[in-house]
């Protein structure tokens, strides 16, 4: 069986690159926006001035609480008792000894009472979780 030559020398393959564009704006499309869902979901604080940990790693946070000025505790972007902050600390805590687990947050604010921070400190260590971080600003 002989096959013949294509006839066509020097062709160009067209490409159509719509498709691709069309993706490319969608991504950007998604990403803006989901930019702009986390911003919107940060509580805003005035955290206190500290040099913290300066290196350059960043770790996920398991569990991220923000305690007002007014003494508010608020998980996501709803206000929580202690009683429900315990609640949540135990279904994220898991086995003991597990490295990998996610250290919570606590995002306080400067002018928060200590005393309440203290009780969410508690909280979280007799739930199980340790490695707390306090979320702190860059000194200015």
């Amino acid at each position: 069986m002989r096959f013949s030559r294509s006839r066509r020398h020097g062709g160009f393959l067209s490409l159509d690159m719509t498709p691709m564009i069309d993706i490319v704006f969608l991504l950007l499309i998604f990403f803006l926006w989901t930019m702009q869902l986390v911003q919107d979901s940060r509580t805003e604080l005035e955290l206190p001035r500290e040099a913290g940990d300066q290196s350059a790693r960043t770790e996920p946070a398991g569990l991220i609480v923000n305690l007002l000025a007014d003494g508010t505790i608020v998980e996501g972007d709803e206000p929580i008792s202690l009683d429900r902050l315990r609640i949540l600390a135990l279904s994220t805590s898991s086995t003991p000894g597990d490295e990998r687990r996610p250290r919570p947050l606590i995002r306080a604010d400067r002018n928060a009472p200590a005393e309440r921070l203290n009780q969410i400190m508690n909280v979280l260590r007799q739930s199980g979780l340790s490695g707390i971080r306090l979320a702190t600003s860059p000194n200015s």
